[in-house]
């Protein structure tokens, strides 16, 4: 799904549904991954604190690498101008609070979903905490309630104030009650089914991305739930794919099988990488490869669909390889040197 986001942006139109759902995707399972291991019970300032920073820190070193990067690359190459004002924003990642288009994309134009991660990391453990002892029912009715919430504010709205109300924090609060209530559901699921045989887990498999299928079908093909696109219908499939390959693992079927497989394994292990640089990737490409591939009469302009991944998968994995894991394993090695306090 990571890589559908970057082929959408490379103007790959086809994939703009896989695209778009990707990212509600990326919320929903960030707080059902989160409530796996996090389930907060008790909840002290100790612990709230011990579990912002440390995941913080995940967030943080990577985006200013690539915001880093951004900026020299504007400054040696483009000469266009760079908005400070809204660079400092997005390097403290508040700028998807903001309403203006120039300023909650700004330079990284993708880390407004870094911004509302780090508000979902701020306040997960005080829904985890709150919601923990609901009852599935509850957090159903609550979900349905901020989606209605959330589509009264933007059904009205035009396209650049949509994505403005799209980006802001806020409205995730939604994903991250639906993740919660889907964590609830996994558990139910484990209780009732612990042994599934390989074609049932199959077909459950195959359900799940049909039903993800025929929201995109129905959607290319009519306009009457477009204006739900930022509110619910992603939700329900996402839900439902992520709902059947977490309750299927260890057990999984054809496809589980296939998502199992060392390439794919590798691809995930740099999905983070591969999201927070695409843009820095296809600036390399566009003013680094390109004139040098001119030179040698290979005419590589405006043909970033076709090479963003080839300069973006090394790039990723590099980053991944001498950056992102010594800093996660300093961090943690910090983190682990203080009195544990996570439940």
């Amino acid at each position: 799904m990571a890589v559908a986001v970057v082929l959408f942006h490379c103007n790959v139109e086809w994939i703009y549904n896989v695209a778009v759902s990707g990212v509600t995707f990326f919320f929903i399972s960030s707080t059902f991954l989160l409530a796996m291991r996090h389930q907060f019970a008790r909840l002290t300032a100790g612990e709230y604190r011990h579990f912002v920073l440390s995941h913080a820190s995940r967030i943080y070193p990577l985006h200013w690498l690539g915001l880093a990067l951004l900026i020299a690359l504007a400054l040696f190459f483009t000469g266009e101008p760079i908005n400070w004002r809204a660079t400092a924003l997005s390097a403290l990642l508040l700028h998807s609070w903001s309403p203006v288009h120039d300023v909650h994309y700004g330079l990284n134009p993708v880390a407004w979903y870094l911004c509302a991660l780090l508000f979902c990391y701020l306040i997960y453990p005080l829904m985890a905490h709150w919601l923990g002892r609901w009852r599935l029912r509850y957090k159903v009715i609550l979900a349905i309630l901020l989606a209605i919430i959330l589509g009264t504010i933007l059904l009205p709205l035009d396209i650049p104030h949509r994505e403005a109300v799209f980006v802001n924090p806020l409205s995730h609060v939604l994903d991250i009650t639906v993740g919660l209530s889907l964590i609830h559901l996994y558990h139910i699921l484990k209780a009732r089914f612990p042994h599934v045989s390989y074609r049932t887990a199959t077909v459950a498999e195959a359900l799940a991305l049909l039903s993800l299928a025929t929201v995109i079908a129905v959607n290319m093909s009519t306009t009457w739930i477009r204006p739900w696109e930022d509110v619910i219908i992603w939700l329900l499939p996402q839900g439902a794919i992520l709902i059947v390959l977490a309750w299927l693992g260890g057990q999984e079927g054809a496809i589980g099988r296939v998502l199992l497989c060392k390439p794919l394994q590798w691809l995930g292990s740099i999905s983070f990488e591969v999201y927070v640089l695409q843009f820095a990737a296809f600036q390399i490409f566009g003013y680094v490869i390109s004139p040098l591939a001119y030179h040698f009469d290979l005419q590589l302009y405006g043909l970033v669909e076709w090479f963003a991944l080839p300069v973006l998968l090394p790039l990723a994995w590099a980053v991944n390889r001498w950056f992102t894991r010594p800093v996660n394993a300093y961090f943690k090695q910090q983190f682990a040197s203080r009195p544990n306090v996570e439940n």
